[in-house]
């Protein structure tokens, strides 16, 4: 045997410094593993800023109306809602009014209006819960129902004085017993 021989027949295959993590072989191909994107889908950005706009008046309308943990429930539930359909919504010429019927309507179905209410046409109503009864202004009430600030004064001011009355006493219901 030549003296050249031996050091090449005791020599190992490579090892990697430690430093280096070891990757299974299914998972070297393509890009690095580490820099997948999430599995959550992401909403789209148009949803976000619609959702951070509203949400906290869509808040404040169902907590007139329901215990608080209920109203959180409702809006959470519409928000999704929303988010499915959400191209079907920002199609429409007024995504905001889109969206108010449909905030409304879940609120009006959880709880029915009281007596004296029940003749107020529905914009009518949110309109003076909104302005008159949660003190958001004609502009922010206008903004969060798809209507213009003009038109929610029309609707306060020609309210009859008894429905005023009355929204102004609205209290939400007790929490249900568990």
């Amino acid at each position: 045997m030549s003296p050249y021989a031996r050091p090449y027949a005791l020599r190992s295959a490579p090892r990697l410094p430690a430093a280096h993590p070891v990757v299974p072989r299914r998972l070297r191909t393509g890009a690095p593993y580490l820099q997948q994107p999430p599995l959550t889908p992401a909403l789209p950005p148009a949803f976000e800023a619609f959702c951070a706009l509203h949400r906290d008046r869509y808040l404040d309308y169902a907590r007139a109306h329901l215990p608080d943990g209920e109203a959180h429930r409702l809006v959470r539930a519409v928000l999704g809602e929303l988010a499915v359909t959400w191209s079907r919504i920002v199609g429409h010429p007024n995504p905001a009014a889109q969206a108010w019927a449909l905030v409304g309507g879940r609120v009006r179905e959880a709880r029915p209006l009281p007596p004296p209410l029940e003749r107020c046409p529905a914009q009518q109503y949110d309109a003076l819960v909104l302005h008159c009864l949660l003190g958001h202004s004609s502009g922010d009430t206008a903004a969060v129902m798809g209507l213009e600030p003009s038109k929610i004064r029309y609707l306060v001011c020609s309210a009859p004085a008894a429905c005023r009355r009355a929204v102004r006493q609205l209290k939400p219901a007790p929490p249900e017993a568990g």
